[in-house]
């Protein structure tokens, strides 16, 4: 019986932590925008929300919305979703084509207002959303994706953090000297 040779295992290795290096560089730049819409612009939103809803006209349709059924609250959920994805590809295709200033308005105006009020809708009625199973699973398939997004950005998210309000950065120091110069400019009269 002839003896068999060992398997060589490092080509399969090596081609493993390729293909993982490969993916990363194909799924982090979108990552990165990901993590800045979570955590910039989804914070921001839901600050602006919370200071809306003292206003009693704000209140009271809040307080209708919440008791509305799963089947309505869905819906009323599901069309700023899309249009907020609709404008998003809207402002990216006048990006293209170099029409910075529509671009701009369409993602303030049509991404911007559907985004807030989606946000609204999502913390007014989360617990309705979450009753309809299939909202639930793809809700918990966001949050695994943004958790991995949040695991795989958090040494860069650390090191321009590490940048912008490190003691010793030349940039927090540029930082805080324009803003002094601007605040001088703009406040005096």
């Amino acid at each position: 019986m002839a003896k068999a040779g060992p398997k060589i295992i490092e080509p399969n290795v090596r081609r493993g932590r390729w293909d993982r290096v490969v993916r990363d560089i194909l799924l982090l730049p979108p990552a990165l925008l990901y993590v800045f819409v979570e955590h910039v612009f989804w914070a921001s939103a839901k600050r602006l929300l919370h200071q809306a809803a003292r206003i009693q006209a704000v209140s009271a349709l809040q307080e209708g919305l919440v008791k509305l059924p799963p089947a309505a609250v869905l819906p009323l959920f599901l069309i700023p979703e899309a249009f907020s994805h609709i404008g998003g590809f809207w402002a990216t295709d006048l990006l293209v084509r170099r029409e910075w200033v529509a671009a701009m308005l369409v993602g303030i105006f049509i991404k911007g207002s559907a985004t807030l009020m989606e946000v609204w809708i999502y913390q007014s009625c989360e617990p309705a959303l979450m009753s309809v199973r299939w909202f639930a699973w793809i809700h918990t398939q966001a949050l695994r994706a943004r958790d991995w997004v949040d695991e795989r950005t958090k040494p860069a998210r650390d090191f321009a953090k590490r940048l912008v309000t490190g003691g010793r950065s030349n940039l927090a120091r540029r930082f805080a000297a324009i803003r002094t110069a601007l605040t001088r400019r703009f406040i005096r009269k």
